[in-house]
């Protein structure tokens, strides 16, 4: 179980309770979208028009998850600074065991930055290459021809789900970034395993 530690502000109380709180939905809510990733449900709804629809809506919820998380544990950029939001992000580290080598998928915004800002990026890469920035999938169904240009071609695609080798592509001003999905779950479970720890105590 994590150390217990009381923020330095009151109603400390209140503020763990929150903080677990919504870390807790948080990571649920992760955990769903990754289950609708892997076992595609799209067959069971009439909601979505297509497929490739159905896979953004999930991978857009899936990465604002990951940014709520990683803001309940963003450090300052002064390490002396006594602004109440970063000092209760500090106890947060500690409540939770969390840290950048612990969990180096969670604690990078520029994932979460991704569909934040999807517009600046995809005017890049429109700019610069002449492509049309968007969301794709490759899957068993995707020509070879297709899945070797989605994968080794990223620039000119700023956003591209894997579903055979589970990762998901993301170019941020032609630095490439890679998810690797089952490494994400496992942070993801851990990290929840810490969170009801502490919410138990």
């Amino acid at each position: 179980m994590p150390i217990p530690h009381k923020y330095t502000n009151t109603p400390d109380d209140a503020y763990e309770a929150e903080t677990s709180y919504y870390l807790h939905f948080q990571l649920v809510s992760a955990l769903i979208s990754l289950d609708h990733i892997y076992n595609c449900k799209y067959s069971d709804s009439d909601l979505f028009e297509s497929k490739a629809q159905y896979y953004h809506y999930y991978t857009d919820h899936l990465l604002y998850s990951l940014g709520q998380i990683a803001e309940r544990f963003r450090e300052s950029n002064n390490p002396n600074s006594t602004n109440d939001y970063f000092v209760r992000r500090s106890a947060n580290r500690i409540n939770y065991g969390f840290d950048k080598n612990n969990y180096p998928i969670l604690s990078n915004k520029a994932f979460r930055n991704t569909i934040e800002h999807i517009d600046e990026h995809n005017i890049e890469v429109i700019k610069k290459h002449d492509a049309v920035g968007g969301f794709n999938t490759i899957d068993e169904n995707t020509p070879e021809e297709r899945k070797d240009t989605l994968r080794n071609k990223r620039n000119n695609h700023t956003y591209t789900l894997d579903l055979l080798l589970k990762r998901l592509y993301i170019e941020r001003e032609d630095t490439p970034l890679t998810m690797n999905l089952d490494d994400l779950k496992n942070e993801l479970l851990d990290l929840k395993k810490k969170v009801d720890s502490f919410w138990g105590f």
